[in-house]
């Protein structure tokens, strides 16, 4: 067989290729871009431990403390939270029996995930790699930080001169009691100490978002930047541009997060929650703070549009404690009603859910309110309708 072949037929698979070598490289920029950052968050209860190990590698759920306390079930759940508007991760620690990796140490707890050496290359960070880690969490109003160590957050060397954490988070007992952050540089090495400090009552029964990032070299940088989810309020800031952020021997640094304290006298049940990590390598940023508004009050009417795509009718108006809330969409989506006082503060989640087209109907309870006007909410596939609403 004879294969022919013409200057029209070389032009055209010419084409063709450069064609295809666009697409190729476009798909390539496009998958680069995709693995810069990783992401992991709650997803709802169940198979908890198996979404953070499918993101952050086999294994980073091994220091939970579920053999000493096998009736408690697993220590790390997931529910809705009312404030962030999504599903969250809890971290348990019970003062008794919980340990640390099943009696490892027996004067301290652990309940932390971290990534290991077989973890995928994008969640540890390499010699001269610049990383940001963004998260969020919550203490409890009631928290207690114990006399000794009571770490939230940590950066380790994975290997080599590993035995102290580069970076520390810690909530510290004391008067005032505070959130430090503390650096400890390699063996031998001055230097160590607290670097930053807020007090501690500004984080307790608070959302924040803490958005870290490190260059990872012996003359390395380490920023760190905590505001509150709520209003963007800057609550502890610190920045170091020339700082030893590499230990000896070490070939990876990872992330750690969860709860690791001292078993010591005073010391309560704590539940502390987690939120949307990300790790984002190079100019990566993992996207931008994240601050929660509430409706401008000015802007609520009481008004039915049956041409918009979202129908609102809340009766009665005014009410003595229930109301009626009936919503006809034009089309699928996910729906929220929240209820805010005049002070835009949230004082009730009536809805959150995936809705089909037509009429759909929730009451609201108001017994546990005081008299007076309210916002009522209403978000619909990313459009926001507010009413006022009235208690006698």
């Amino acid at each position: 067989m004879k294969l022919y072949i013409t200057v029209s037929h070389l032009l055209s698979h010419r084409a063709f290729f450069c064609r295809s070598v666009s697409l190729l490289l476009t798909s390539l920029l496009l998958f680069l871009y995709s693995h810069a950052q990783v992401t992991l968050s709650a997803n709802g209860p169940g198979n908890t431990y198996e979404l953070i190990e499918s993101v952050l590698g086999s294994g980073t759920t091994g220091e939970v403390p579920d053999c000493s306390h096998p009736s408690f079930g697993r220590h790390i759940t997931e529910v809705f939270d009312t404030d962030l508007n999504k599903n969250v991760f809890i971290f348990h620690i019970h003062t008794t029996p919980d340990d640390d990796r099943c009696g490892t140490n027996t004067d301290r707890q652990r309940n932390e995930i971290k990534t290991f050496g077989s973890s995928p290359d994008n969640v540890k960070a390499a010699n001269g790699e610049t990383v940001t880690y963004r998260w969020k969490f919550k203490i409890d109003a009631g928290f207690i930080p114990t006399s000794g160590f009571c770490h939230l957050h940590q950066i380790k060397a994975g290997d080599g001169d590993d035995g102290a954490p580069l970076i520390t988070l810690t909530p510290r007992a004391g008067s005032p009691q505070k959130l430090q952050l503390i650096y400890t540089p390699g063996s031998g090495l001055s230097g160590a100490g607290e670097k930053a400090n807020a007090n501690l009552s500004l984080f307790k029964g608070t959302w924040v978002e803490v958005v870290e990032k490190i260059k990872y070299t012996s003359t390395g940088t380490y920023q760190i930047t905590i505001k509150k989810v709520s209003d963007g309020t800057t609550l502890l800031s610190y920045t170091n541009n020339n700082i030893d952020m590499w230990r000896s021997g070490t070939t990876f640094c990872r992330p750690k997060w969860g709860i690791y304290r001292k078993l010591v006298d005073g010391m309560r049940d704590e539940q502390v929650r987690f939120a949307d990590f990300c790790i984002a390598e190079g100019s990566a940023t993992c996207g931008s703070t994240t601050v929660l508004t509430t409706p401008t009050i000015a802007a609520a009417d009481n008004k039915v549009d049956a041409s918009a795509p979202v129908a609102v009718n809340i009766y009665p108006n005014p009410f003595q404690q229930l109301t009626t809330i009936d919503l006809q969409l034009k089309e699928a989506g996910t729906s929220t009603i929240e209820v805010f006082d005049m002070q835009q503060k949230r004082v009730a989640m009536v809805l959150n859910s995936s809705l089909s087209p037509g009429s759909h109907r929730t009451s609201l309870d108001t017994k546990n309110l005081p008299t007076g006007s309210y916002v009522v909410k209403i978000s619909h596939n990313g459009k926001t309708y507010t009413k006022i609403i009235t208690k006698q």
